[in-house]
């Protein structure tokens, strides 16, 4: 007969330490809140929004590249 915690399918091994402002874990933790989320799921959430956003930002980036006559390299990469 097993207490605690379930297992996680994917158990999550790896670990991040932030610095952050007060101003900043509050916010963290208000969103999370409202969205019934915790902090991590938040967070994560979060990055989502930027990778689902990127095709967007880049066309920006090389529309103003282009405007100002500067060069993009294609090959870019993060």
């Amino acid at each position: 007969m097993g207490f605690g915690r379930p297992k996680a399918q994917i158990p999550r091994q790896k670990q991040l330490n932030l610095r952050l402002t007060d101003f900043e874990f509050k916010k963290i933790a208000r969103v999370a809140k409202e969205k019934n989320l915790t902090k991590t799921a938040a967070i994560l959430q979060g990055i989502d929004l930027l990778e689902k956003n990127k095709p967007q930002r880049m066309a920006n980036i090389k529309e103003l590249l282009k405007a100002r006559g500067k060069h993009f390299d294609d090959d870019y990469d993060d």
